[in-house]
């Protein structure tokens, strides 16, 4: 098991109740792997699996398919972006 950050911003920051937390989760785990596991954990964390949620890795946009491998430093997940 490998201890990751994650963090949370805007609507799902509000939506789980905390700006970030740390998750223990074994190594490689895709990020729709660590939705389906934080939305187990989290109160409300089934916020996580809404459509167009987005997710970074260590400051790079991701898709669900992305794999999260060891020596990340932080994972983040925001609502969808919407132009105008």
């Amino acid at each position: 098991m490998t201890s990751i950050k994650v963090v949370f911003f805007a609507s799902l920051k509000d939506g789980v109740g905390m700006s970030d937390c740390i998750i223990d989760a074994d190594l490689p785990i895709s990020i729709a792997e660590l939705k389906a596991v934080l939305a187990d954990h989290l109160d409300n964390g089934q916020i996580l699996l809404k459509d167009g949620v987005q997710s970074s890795v260590d400051f790079e946009f991701t898709r669900d398919s992305d794999l999260v491998t060891a020596g990340v430093r932080e994972v983040a997940f925001f609502p969808p972006v919407t132009g105008g």
